[in-house]
């Protein structure tokens, strides 16, 4: 700051006589950048009266920008004192610039100076902090003065902003009223806890006991507030509210605490004595628990804790019976005397459902003999519940023999741990068994529980279906496939729509080289192909719950032999399961009705390109497992009976293309594997020099767009590209990917040149350049200069060949100025780190005099065009005034170029030595200050001062 200089009282008054209006203030302290003024222009009054809002024609409050504000926040940390002193002399306005501001400044400054501002807020504090003010500065500001050492005030701003009050117009239970938006609060919540440091916990259990009392859900005698949470591990999906994101922080903070002071910890929960409090409790400890087990620590120090949890009569709520019963199964596994409290807790809880229960289950004027009986039935249920959660393992003698007894006479309770309350949104099919139920299930148990619930009708809401429950269990195999090791003929024991999800989860598992049981796989592969497509078992549930027949099934065991029969060393498959995969693939899955299938197909419109058919019909998919079974070794045995299998499918006349595409996808891998048997079929495939097919068309350009480029592909293809060139736009694409054909052919090309493979004068060269349209060239050039953006370093020779490519383009534009859009994409050389400003800045000066659309608004150089003015100021101000020409000051192109790169240019121009070079600036300077940037002379001024530099450049 010993560069600025303080304004005398004249030059101030001078100054603000100049600036009567909005505008010519707006321009004034949005340019001035001395600290030194603040205090003299408080003094001269030029802060004392921002705007206040006004009420417009139709009916809305306008809230008038006040320029000052700029730049007070702009140099608050420069001179905090002064700004500080600046906001106190407005208490009184109602200006909601002036409260942002004040926030915004707030959370800047030191926390000496931050904290003089509380006064002001505090006066605030009764309308509210204005719909301006930025969420994020307003916690920031409370976290300044808490990490700041003043604590008092950050904890009133804290309250302030996330403890819940009654809203004033509610006087008895309402939703209560917080100082953020509910997406806000819960957003912000996590990021003030930290710095609430060791008063984290007690503020958050405050906030939320007072969340719950405003809201009627513990107050006085009532208290049912255990029940707004279902789950105190996962939040109601799709929900922000404040008490969800109070629940999570009390809850990750508790763990915290408690893994230092268990019992000290849990005392907190349970002092304000709200029912929801001591379920975060219950998980808690539990969850610390879980956490010492499977790091190896000392589990045992939370005992006591877990121990008086589950033996106060204050755990006795169904909407804490979850959480109780994990509890409890974890504390019995650590020490199992902890079950001695379930007897006397469960008699106590039993005793008080018989209460309540005759007191309020007995209509009046009811003899009360008559109805015990029921009253007695729903208390032995209610217990029964809480003994089935908490699980035989986990009770005593006494209570195992009392659930035995209860299962077998009210049968057993099918999922003893789903919480009360929780409420599925509908996101696809559902399971009716957990994947981790699922794994602790033996082999045959989970093939009678998968073989033995049935979807019937008469359910509520998103129900369990055969579909969901295959999802979960393809899953389940993806990361443990032996879950039915040993299960004899599966296939004969599941409907289809869990043999296809087995095969699928096997897919999964084999990508992922873990290891199958080959005989099983072999078995059940075999049956599925083998079977009939109609299923002896009826499709149970509504369209898409439960497969109709077995084609699914059936492509899926296509899928995997195409896994199976792939070259791999892990996992490890000896030879004679390697030959058996074949065998069921070249002639078990040799499935007429597939093919039938596939061709009888009539797509809709916009449907799907012929590779992605191939992946979702069983035919085309085979074609693809067989090209993989036949690139095995040439003493494979299998292998000259999988390219004949090939054959006989390729003889098929496909009209959808998706068994071309599979083959076009597979040409890399048939070259090095099958060159014999490829070069003969050549031709056949993908057509010559002067004739192509559609179906070889789909070949070829597959291959092209699943490869990248290689010489040896490119001469194998030659003749196939010159003849696509011919077909022109018509071309049928295999693959709608990130190229169209032609443009990718196109990449090929240019490639085999910049890489020396070709030359310009190859015939495909100038097929291309010559035949096909500037758009189609400008794709193939600018994506080629893609890739090469993102290359950190290239030979050479490849830049070379590269640059002299761009050079004859260059040269050809000029001579035909209409097809001088094939320059479009050279903009992205400068983006590459490769290659140096004076390489690509006059290749683009040359180009944008040419095709001024090369700087469209997608695609910004600003910090790379600045960065090489310092080596050549000169072509670097030519190629910035190609850039900006003609173009409006509200485009992107002038907004980036004119706030990013044109300081920095102008300045290396003006600086440059070159005495008709800053002339030529200078006047550039000036023309567009005339077309409004009337602080850039500043701007320029603060580049040559060293003030700003290079670094300051955004990308």
């Amino acid at each position: 700051m010993n560069r600025y200089k303080a304004p005398t009282p004249e030059v101030v008054d001078a100054a603000l006589l100049k600036i009567p209006t909005v505008q010519l203030r707006q321009v004034f302290f949005e340019g001035l950048k001395n600290p030194l003024w603040v205090r003299p222009l408080l003094e001269a009054g030029a802060f004392s009266s921002p705007p206040e809002p006004r009420p417009t024609d139709d009916g809305y409050i306008y809230d008038p920008y006040w320029p000052e504000i700029s730049y007070l926040a702009r140099i608050s940390s420069e001179v905090p004192a002064d700004v500080v002193d600046v906001f106190l002399s407005l208490e009184r306005s109602s200006n909601p610039w002036v409260t942002r501001a004040v926030f915004e400044i707030g959370s800047r400054i030191p926390a000496d100076e931050a904290v003089r501002l509380i006064p002001l807020l505090r006066r605030w504090q009764a309308p509210g902090f204005d719909w301006r003010t930025d969420s994020h500065d307003l916690v920031a500001f409370a976290v300044t003065l808490l990490e700041g050492g003043h604590r008092k005030e950050g904890r009133w701003l804290a309250n302030t902003l996330f403890e819940p009050r009654r809203a004033d117009s509610a006087d008895g239970p309402h939703k209560p009223v917080v100082g953020l938006d509910d997406y806000w609060y819960a957003d912000a919540l996590p990021k003030i806890v930290p710095a609430l440091g060791a008063d984290a916990l007690k503020a958050l259990i405050g906030w939320l006991r007072s969340y719950v009392a405003i809201n009627g859900h513990a107050s006085g005698a009532h208290d049912f507030s255990a029940m707004d949470r279902p789950s105190i591990a996962e939040p109601r999906s799709g929900y922000d509210r404040p008490e969800d994101a109070l629940i999570d922080a009390a809850r990750d903070q508790g763990m915290i605490s408690a893994s230092r002071e268990p019992d000290e910890t849990i005392e907190l929960f349970l002092k304000p004595r709200v029912k929801l409090l001591r379920k975060i409790a219950i998980y808690v400890v539990r969850e610390c628990m879980h956490r010492e087990v499977d790091s190896g620590g000392d589990a045992h120090r939370f005992v006591a804790a877990a121990r008086r949890l589950l033996s106060e009569p204050e755990s006795d709520d169904e909407y804490l019976r979850v959480e109780y019963a994990h509890l409890a199964r974890v504390a019995t596994q650590i020490d199992y005397s902890v079950s001695s409290v379930f007897t006397p807790f469960l008699e106590q809880a039993y005793r008080a459902d018989l209460a309540w229960m005759r007191e309020r289950l007995v209509p009046e004027g009811t003899d009360p003999g008559q109805t015990e009986a029921e009253i007695q039935d729903k208390a032995d249920r209610y217990r029964h519940s809480w003994l089935a959660a908490i699980g035989h393992d986990a009770l005593p003698p006494e209570l195992q023999q009392e659930l035995a007894k209860l299962d077998a006479t009210q049968g057993e309770i099918e999922k003893p741990l789903e919480p009360l309350g929780k409420v599925t949104t509908w996101t696809g099919p559902n399971a009716h068994t957990s994947q981790e139920e699922m794994a602790e299930m033996a082999p045959l148990e989970l093939v009678a529980c998968l073989a033995g619930w049935h979807d019937t009708d008469g359910r509520w809401g998103p129900n369990p279906s055969h579909e969901g429950q295959g999802r979960a269990l393809a899953a389940l195999l993806a990361t443990y496939p032996m879950a039915f090791h040993g299960v004899p003929a599966l296939g004969e024991k599941l409907r289809p729509t869990y043999l296809r999800a087995i095969l699928q989860g096997w897919d999964a598992a084999l990508k992922a080289d873990l290891e199958l049981d080959w005989r099983q796989v072999a078995e059940l592969v075999e049956f599925v192909l083998g079977h009939d497509l109609e299923s002896t078992l009826p499709a149970e549930g509504d369209d898409f719950d439960d497969d109709r027949n077995f084609r699914g099934a059936k492509d899926a065991a296509v899928d995997l032999l195409k896994q199976l029969v792939k070259p791999r060393e892990t996992p490890a498959m000896n030879d004679a399961y390697a030959e058996r995969f074949a065998g069921l693939l070249i002639r078990d899955a040799d499935d007429e009705s597939a093919w039938s299938e596939y061709d009888a197909y009539i797509p809709s419109d916009g449907g799907w390109d012929p590779l992605t058919m191939s992946l979702h019909w069983q035919w085309p998919s085979r074609i693809r497992a067989l090209a993989v079974a036949a690139t095995h070794p040439d003493d494979t045995p299998w292998k000259q009976e999988a390219l004949a299998a090939l054959d006989k499918e390729l003889a098929r006349v496909d009209r959808h293309g998706a068994g071309r595409a599979a083959i076009g996808e597979k040409v890399g891998r048939l070259y090095l594997h099958a060159r014999a048997w490829l070069d003969i079929r050549l031709q056949r495939l993908m057509g010559t020099q002067s004739e192509i097919s559609t179906d070889q068309q789909v070949v070829l350009t597959t291959a092209m767009a699943t490869h990248g480029y290689h010489p040896d592909l490119y001469d194998l293809l030659d003749d196939a590209m010159q003849a696509a060139l011919r077909v022109g736009d018509s071309l049928r694409a295999g693959w709608s990917g990130e190229s169209e054909p032609l443009p990718r052919i196109g990449e090929w090309i240019i490639d085999a040149v910049i890489f020396g493979h070709r030359t310009t004068q190859d015939q495909l060269f100038q097929a291309f350049f010559s035949e096909m349209s500037p758009k189609t060239r400008a794709e193939a050039l600018g994506r080629v200069a893609w890739f090469f953006s993102r290359a950190t370093h290239v030979d050479d020779e490849i830049r070379d060949r590269f640059g002299r490519l761009w050079d004859e383009r260059i040269a050809h534009a000029q001579a035909h100025p209409d097809e001088s859009q094939e320059l479009e994409g050279i903009f992205w050389l400068a983006k590459g780190q490769a290659f140096s400003s004076d390489w690509w800045l006059p290749r683009l000066r040359a180009a944008l005099k040419l095709e001024p659309s090369i700087a469209t608004e997608r695609y910004m150089i600003s910090k790379e065009l600045a960065e090489s003015s310092k080596d050549d100021p000169a072509t670097a101000l030519a190629v910035l005034k190609l850039l900006l020409h003609q173009r409006s000051t509200g485009s992107r192109v002038y907004y980036d170029m004119s706030r990013h790169a044109v300081p920095v240019v102008i300045a290396n121009a003006i600086t440059s030595g070159d005495a008709e070079l800053t002339a030529e600036a200078d006047s550039f300077m000036n023309e567009l200050g005339a077309r409004g940037r009337h602080t850039l002379e500043d701007e320029v001024r603060a580049v040559i001062d060293g003030a700003v530099t290079i670094d300051d450049v955004d990308e």
